[in-house]
């Protein structure tokens, strides 16, 4: 249906390690190798994390997951916070781009914040390499803007160019966090924050001005925001064996 349809086909794969062993347990090969064998894989996949592919140190599971998915031209989406705040990391970003794998970054969970999974897509892949000339601020980048594109089939996006869609974000480059400024790229990469980004345009249309959404009540969003999140929190103790509490303790106790 996918390409019949010249649509993208997500699906989550490789997020964690009891999946990976599961899928060996089951049919003698990784996941990666198994959807290649249903002939899943294809230049419209869209797969979530692949944080775990063969000859990661977690698995410890020969293979070359990575090859079979550059083979097919197959996109990984790339949430990269979410997993590194938890001490789990890609083994490793530029060795995924340097075996020919779209990598595309996505924000996953909160924050939704695309600044935050460039910086520590560049950042967390030097460090998992022990290496600066590699996981650079022009990888992470095209991982958010032509690779995106790409994974999507479309050339209008993702860049500035002659046909491409008006999509401009403009940035103070006279703030605290972007002086002093010579590479404007790394410093977007490894130094600003989202107050520094100023207005943004979306197919010549502008929905931010001065740092102000337009067309969004930012200050409702984030209500509803903490409204779902309470909601979700007060369903916990009646649907699990452990309380929130003891899933997830209050960084320290209540003030009295």
């Amino acid at each position: 249906a996918s390409e019949e349809m010249q649509v993208p086909l997500a699906l989550h794969t490789s997020q964690a390690v009891f999946e990976f062993q599961e899928i060996v347990r089951r049919h003698a090969s990784t996941p990666v190798e198994w959807l290649e064998s249903i002939d899943f894989l294809s230049d419209r996949c869209i797969l979530g994390h692949v944080i775990y592919p063969a000859g990661h140190s977690w698995v410890n599971f020969a293979g070359d997951d990575l090859a079979i998915l550059a083979k097919h031209q197959a996109s990984v989406a790339h949430a990269t916070w979410v997993f590194n705040r938890r001490g789990v990391a890609m083994e490793s970003f530029p060795a995924y781009l340097g075996a020919g794998v779209n990598v595309c970054l996505a924000t996953d969970t909160c924050p939704q914040s695309m600044i935050e999974a460039i910086r520590w897509s560049a950042v967390v892949g030097k460090i998992m390499i022990r290496q600066t000339e590699l996981s650079t601020a022009a990888d992470a980048f095209n991982a958010a803007t032509l690779n995106a594109a790409k994974m999507l089939h479309r050339d209008d996006l993702g860049r500035i160019s002659a046909g491409a869609k008006a999509d401009l974000l403009f940035w103070d480059t006279n703030s605290t966090f972007m002086v002093p400024l010579r590479d404007p790229i790394k410093n977007i990469v490894y130094n600003a924050t989202a107050e520094d980004l100023k207005d943004v345009m979306i197919d010549g249309e502008w929905v931010m001005r001065e740092g102000q959404v337009l067309n969004v009540d930012e200050r409702a969003v984030s209500r509803k925001l903490q409204e779902a999140g309470e909601r979700l929190w007060s369903s916990v103790d009646a649907n699990n064996a452990e309380s929130m509490d003891e899933l997830s303790p209050q960084t320290f106790p209540d003030f009295e």
